[in-house]
């Protein structure tokens, strides 16, 4: 696992030990991403729990390239959205997709149903609310539920 870009940090900057090694799980985009903006951490992983247990409450499956994932992906981009602001949700959405084994298909259909979770959090309001708005989203069509 390679850190390098850590090097290039000013010496006052400091990260939690246990927050650098989680880095290496992600992509290299995401890990740039996350040491431009250390603050936005906790919201993101926050951000993946809450969709992760959402989907499984309303899903059941594998929740991989079916409806499970579209909705995953609209509710988590759209919390994204509503508590860290659409262009920081879109670079770091944009992030997450960027890696070199993701299959291009179900880049484009996570890249698709990302964007609709964007323009839906911008809309604001509770989980609840951002949840049904993603469901109503996934019943009229507008999410790609297959690469």
């Amino acid at each position: 696992m390679e850190y390098s870009c850590l090097a290039q940090l000013p010496r006052r900057f400091s990260m939690p030990v246990s927050i650098i090694k989680q880095l290496g799980r992600l992509s290299s985009e995401e890990r740039i991403y996350l040491l431009m903006y250390p603050e936005h951490i906790s919201t993101i992983k926050n951000a993946v729990f809450k969709a992760a247990a959402e989907t499984e409450r309303r899903f059941i499956g594998n929740n991989h390239n079916d409806a499970g994932d579209a909705f995953r992906h609209c509710f988590w981009s759209a919390i994204l959205s509503r508590d860290l602001g659409y262009m920081h949700a879109l670079r770091y959405t944009t992030a997450h997709e960027t890696f070199s084994r993701n299959p291009p298909k179900e880049k484009a259909m996570d890249m698709h149903n990302n964007a609709v979770g964007l323009k839906i959090g911008r809309t604001r309001g509770p989980d609840q609310i951002i949840s049904e708005r993603c469901v109503s989203a996934m019943r009229s069509g507008e999410l790609r539920l297959f690469p």
